[in-house]
């Protein structure tokens, strides 16, 4: 998942991602929970419901889109799916991403449980969300670290909320050092750019818990880092074919 920018000027600050696979990009707040729709206009069933369970509550919300929730259901915008998401949720916001093309529900609590999940309702594949329920690996706020399987961590992965073409993102901490003839190419400025983002999110306990200890007993730090967060803000270039030699 390419890194376009790190802003961390305003606490806590976001990232904005082009995904590999679809070459979408969107705006990642890095304190909360989310999910994404794909690009509008979407063509909604009347009568259909989305189901969204808020930081993992026993019973999710039924979001109801019934007769007269928009003028046409066949084209629905962007922004009219998200007034009424924000009609309809509690402890959750919707907001524009994607260009505006596409709305972002995100959860309103910043704690190490939030999370949106779309767990159920017959408008999800309208929406772009998996209709077969399929989880997103990481519906929670971005944190450092992943239980990959049951017993198996992986402390070096940064996870973020799948895209809505089903691409499943995240950036790896790298130890090794990057000849600087590669200097200001993408290839040299991401992988910096990446291992600053998981510095700042070992500074700030942001880790998954099962990799938590082992983290916190590092006592170094990758080499490759992009110096200047949190007030500086990280611009990586666009990918470029891949460096020889």
């Amino acid at each position: 998942m390419p890194i376009k920018q790190i802003d961390l000027t305003t606490p806590p600050g976001f990232l904005m991602q082009t995904c590999a696979a679809c070459g979408g990009e969107r705006r990642i707040a890095l304190d909360r929970g989310a999910v994404d729709t794909k690009p509008g206009p979407f063509n909604v069933p009347v009568d259909s419901t989305l189901e969204v369970k808020v930081d993992g509550e026993a019973t999710p919300q039924t979001v109801a889109f019934a007769s007269g929730s928009f003028l046409d259901f066949a084209a629905v915008t962007a922004d009219e799916l998200r007034s009424k998401l924000n009609a309809s949720l509690v402890g959750a916001s919707a907001v524009l991403n994607l260009g505006g093309a596409g709305v972002t529900i995100e959860s309103a609590d910043t704690g190490a449980m939030s999370m949106i999940e779309i767990v159920g309702g017959s408008a999800r594949a309208a929406l772009g969300f998996p209709p077969s329920g399929v989880e997103d690996p990481c519906p929670c706020r971005p944190r450092l670290g992943r239980e990959v399987l049951p017993g198996l961590l992986n402390v070096n992965i940064v996870c973020f909320r799948r895209c809505p073409c089903g691409a499943n993102e995240m950036v790896v901490r790298t130890w090794d050092v990057c000849d600087v003839k590669y200097a200001g190419s993408h290839f040299y400025e991401h992988r910096r750019a990446a291992n600053a983002l998981a510095v700042h999110f070992k500074t700030q306990g942001w880790l998954e818990a099962s990799c938590a200890a082992e983290i916190n007993a590092e006592t170094t730090s990758p080499p490759d880092v992009t110096a200047g967060l949190p007030t500086t803000v990280i611009n990586v270039p666009p990918p470029q074919p891949a460096p020889e030699g």
